[in-house]
């Protein structure tokens, strides 16, 4: 007899947007938006580690548009946010 085996589970989720096809930064902020909200109030989800967004970046025909630095007009690949933790969340009264 042989000991079956669990089925995989990814440690992250994927929430899947392709479905919506050609969208504005405007929908998808707003769908972001939306389902951040499904995850905490109906998962109750209240942390998330290192959050990672993809984006295929397109035209509004669906023809890939790159994205170049606005100066040198490089490609440009990655963009660090410079978001921060506000200072008043390390106060203790």
């Amino acid at each position: 007899m042989t000991k079956r085996q669990k089925p995989y589970r990814p440690p992250h989720l994927t929430v899947d947007y392709t479905v919506m096809g050609i969208m504005t930064i405007d929908e998808l902020k707003q769908a972001l938006w939306t389902d951040l909200q499904v995850l905490k109030e109906t998962y109750n989800v209240k942390y998330i580690k290192a959050p990672m967004l993809k984006l295929n970046l397109t035209d509004q025909f669906g023809e890939v548009a790159p994205l170049k630095n606005l100066g040198d007009g490089k490609p440009v690949y990655r963009m660090h946010t410079r978001h921060f933790r506000p200072a008043c969340q390390d106060y203790e009264p």
